[in-house]
């Protein structure tokens, strides 16, 4: 079967689309063949093997999961011993990133615990850009967040992949939602929900002069001196993601430490693939609730330049790939 391969850190021209053998099922598992997967970013972020103490998990010389890809749509083609939760030829989709990844390849084994079926109303296609993007969202309002109806919401960084989840999630709960975003992406997010929008390049995140009760910050860069001054005296942020990943290892290592502080409280997502909590979305996604952003569809072997596109930062939306369209 083919599948995307990294054999050693670098940047994205590191990887190579190879001919590797197709796994067999454990017990607990089944063998899906993936119609589609999508980009995130743990792909690219785990691609240079930095910061280094990264590398205690990762491996320390190279990668010791060689084959990337986080999330996928697909159909169960096999079945490990135990299964009686899905079926042969169920339309399913899920998460491995917790799992040693896999997703960019014809076939992948995964535990029935982190999969979910496919929601009626989407296409594998568009299915393949919800699994670990939208459970962030829903771990980071809900679990994190805990946002409550009618509370004062600033989700920084709301029109990428995770951002424009988070966008509709919230809005979901029942947030009084403002979004920060780039001037080309301001309808989408009004589209999306939200009531306010601030164009970062008219009004920097530094000059809003509102106060929220949570701040999602899923992607940019901010001080966070500057998040703190834009909370409510009890106000949390939650930090998703940004530009800084040793600023996100910092929020989720000494947030509690800094809350202590001031009274304020900070916090670091550190999402986990759910079977529950994808099945809670893909009924959201049936209700016409939430719904997948897709910036473009690309080639299997173009996936490398798409993460390296990623990298740079300012794509709206999700980038998907068909792997077997048949």
């Amino acid at each position: 079967m083919k599948a995307i391969v990294q054999e050693q850190y670098g940047p994205a021209e590191v990887l190579k689309v190879l001919e590797v053998e197709r796994p067999t099922p454990k017990d607990g598992e089944v063998l899906i063949r993936v119609k589609a997967t999508a980009l995130n970013a743990p792909d690219w972020r785990l691609l240079r093997g930095k910061p280094f103490v990264m590398r205690m998990m990762t491996g320390l010389t190279r990668p010791k999961n060689k084959i990337k890809g986080c999330e996928f749509s697909g159909l169960i083609v096999d079945l490990g011993q135990g299964i009686t939760d899905f079926n042969l030829g169920d339309a399913v989709m899920g998460d491995i990133a917790d799992a040693g990844f896999g997703a960019f390849s014809d076939y992948v084994c995964v535990k029935t615990s982190l999969l979910a079926k496919k929601p009626e109303s989407l296409t594998h296609i568009e299915a393949a850009a919800l699994p670990l993007a939208a459970v962030t969202a829903l771990q980071g309002v809900r679990n994190s967040g805990k946002l409550i109806a009618g509370e004062d919401v600033l989700v920084v960084g709301a029109s990428g992949g995770v951002g424009s989840y988070v966008l509709q999630v919230a809005k979901y709960f029942g947030g009084n939602v403002t979004a920060v975003t780039s001037e080309r992406n301001e309808k989408q997010a009004k589209d999306l929900g939200a009531q306010e929008v601030v164009v970062y390049t008219k009004t920097p995140v530094d000059n809003i002069g509102y106060k929220y009760d949570l701040i999602l910050a899923v992607n940019g860069y901010n001080k966070i001196k500057t998040y703190s001054k834009l909370l409510k005296p009890q106000g949390r942020l939650v930090m998703i993601g940004g530009k800084s990943m040793k600023q996100i290892i910092f929020i989720t290592a000494f947030g509690g430490w800094i809350s202590r502080k001031n009274g304020k409280k900070f916090t670091g997502l550190l999402a986990r693939a759910n079977g529950k909590d994808l099945s809670f979305i893909s009924n959201l996604v049936d209700k016409n609730k939430i719904r997948p952003v897709i910036e473009k569809e690309i080639p299997f072997e173009d996936i490398p330049k798409g993460l390296a596109e990623l990298e740079k930062g300012h794509v709206s939306g999700k980038i998907v790939v068909w792997v077997n369209r048949d």
